[in-house]
């Protein structure tokens, strides 16, 4: 009779690790099921497509490819595909600028002109906080681009003209902090602060500080477009019904340029809920406090502006994500962080489609959407 305390907490013991495996078990299934329903059009051997990774606490527990890395040589996409990720690339720089700060090397509130001195002058100061939550006024340089080459993508001029047009426009569109304006010319101009304050490109710090420190070994700013890639997915468009390569000689970063893989955006994203870069708890609070403005235009009132040093916070499911879409030429990246389960789901597409940010939010809405 002795033993039958200790039996009996045996079994209990086991039913509750059974009971647990079952429903895990449960959930990966949702999980598979809910991915594989919303990505199941891009199951081709003739076409591009995407690298999707879902993971809990920072361990992958589903990992699927669909579609083509590379359509001339028939090679399909694989776990150690490496992608352009557009404007998630934003982030890192961020991150760099936060860094910075805290290392006491850069003012978050100083005048960019503290760093930058050969900017033109704006008539008003421009805050470096102002810079990377999007209320600088600083006009997008896209659109300069675009007037003037008839072309977004980087393919018929050369990377410097970006530096020219920066330092050539001297009005803003808005009184600096007033509202929130998405701006690609502030994050090239913040790359350019990384690189004079710290005196390395933006790669090098970037690798030093953030991605050999995490393990991120196929993540690096892709500051030479004539350089090999391992495992690199090409980008692709369709054009008159046909698929045709979609890639970019553009090699300015800071507003994009990062390279990186479904795994390296997995580890990163974690890291917001386990920091092992320096800084502690003062950096990942700094990267995750939402902007204010002391506006908001018409166009964005219907939706709440909760930017974040490079990240959004948005609602699907009826969970709260913390992530931040990007796309250039022939890519799409949506890694978004589910915050109240410590969920991550990462997606990378070697095409070019709105749509592919949403199947993000569709998979989640499926997984989720019974118990928001």
């Amino acid at each position: 009779m002795k033993f039958r305390a200790p039996l009996i907490g045996l079994i209990l013991s086991l039913t509750l690790k059974c009971s647990t495996a079952v429903a895990e078990s449960a959930q990966l299934e949702a999980i598979s099921s809910a991915i594989e329903d919303v990505y199941r059009d891009l199951d081709r051997p003739d076409g591009p497509g995407c690298a999707v990774g879902y993971a809990r606490h920072g361990e992958l527990i589903y990992a699927r490819q669909f579609g083509m890395a590379n359509l001339e040589h028939n090679i399909p996409i694989n776990p150690t595909t490496v992608f352009r990720i557009g404007s998630t690339s934003k982030q890192f720089v961020a991150a760099s600028v936060a860094l910075l700060s805290l290392q006491g090397k850069l003012e978050l509130d100083a005048d960019i002109h503290t760093v930058l001195p050969d900017l033109p002058d704006y008539g008003t100061p421009v805050t470096i906080r102002q810079m990377v939550n999007h209320s600088s006024g600083i006009p997008d340089y896209m659109q300069v681009v675009e007037a003037v080459y008839g072309d977004q993508e980087g393919n018929f001029y050369p990377s410097d003209k970006n530096r020219e047009f920066l330092y050539r426009m001297n009005q803003l569109d808005f009184v600096p902090g007033s509202h929130y304006a998405y701006s690609n010319s502030a994050y090239v101009l913040l790359a350019q602060a990384v690189e004079a304050v710290s005196g390395q490109t933006m790669r090098e710090f970037a690798e030093e500080q953030i991605f050999a420190p995490l393990g991120m070994r196929n993540t690096h700013f892709h500051d030479n477009h004539r350089e090999l890639v391992e495992n690199r997915a090409d980008g692709y468009a369709k054009i008159d019904g046909r698929w045709q390569k979609n890639n970019t000689n553009l090699e300015v970063v800071g507003d994009g340029g990062v390279f990186s893989t479904v795994e390296d955006l997995i580890i990163w994203y974690h890291n917001f809920a386990d920091n092992r870069l320096s800084g502690g708890d003062e950096l990942i609070n700094l990267l995750t406090t939402p902007a204010t403005y002391s506006e908001v235009p018409a166009k964005y009132r219907d939706w709440s502006i909760d930017y974040a040093f490079g990240n959004m916070y948005l609602k699907f499911g009826g969970q709260t994500l913390f992530g931040h879409s990007g796309g250039f030429v022939g890519f799409v990246a949506a890694p978004y962080r589910i915050l109240a389960t410590n969920e991550i789901m990462v997606s990378l597409c070697n095409y070019r489609f709105k749509g592919n940010v949403n199947r993000v939010f569709d998979s989640i809405e499926k997984i989720y959407g019974d118990n928001g």
